[in-house]
C-alpha cells in the first residue's frame, strides 16, 4: 500500500491549503480583498508557468493567447462547477453563517 499521494490527492491537498489560508485570513480581513488576491496570485503563477514552458520571450508572446484562452476556459468551468456545488450544499458550506 502506497502512502504517497496521487496527483489528484496532491491537487486537492493544495487546494485545501489555499482555502484554509483564505478562511484564516477572513477572520480579520475583508473577503473582498482575499478573493481578488487569490485570483491575482493564480494569474501571476499561470504567467510564470508559461514563461517556464517557453524558450524565450518571442515564444512566450506566440503562446500567450492560446494559454490565456485555456486558463479562461478552465476558470469558467471551475467556477461553474463550484457554483453548482455551493447551490447543492449551501447551508452546509456556509456553516450557519
Amino acid at each position: 500500500m502506497s502512502t504517497t499521494p496521487t496527483t489528484d490527492e496532491q491537487f486537492m491537498q493544495l487546494v485545501d491549503t489555499f482555502i484554509t489560508t483564505a478562511n484564516d485570513k477572513a477572520q480579520n480581513m475583508d473577503r473582498n480583498v482575499i478573493g481578488p488576491a487569490l485570483m491575482f496570485a493564480a494569474t501571476r503563477f499561470n504567467a510564470y508557468m508559461l514563461a517556464m514552458a517557453t524558450r524565450d520571450v518571442e515564444e512566450f508572446r506566440q503562446q500567450s493567447e492560446s494559454a490565456r484562452k485555456y486558463y479562461l476556459e478552465q476558470h469558467e468551468k471551475m467556477l461553474t462547477d463550484n457554483f453548482k456545488d455551493f447551490e447543492t450544499n449551501f447551508d452546509k458550506y456556509r456553516g450557519g453563517n
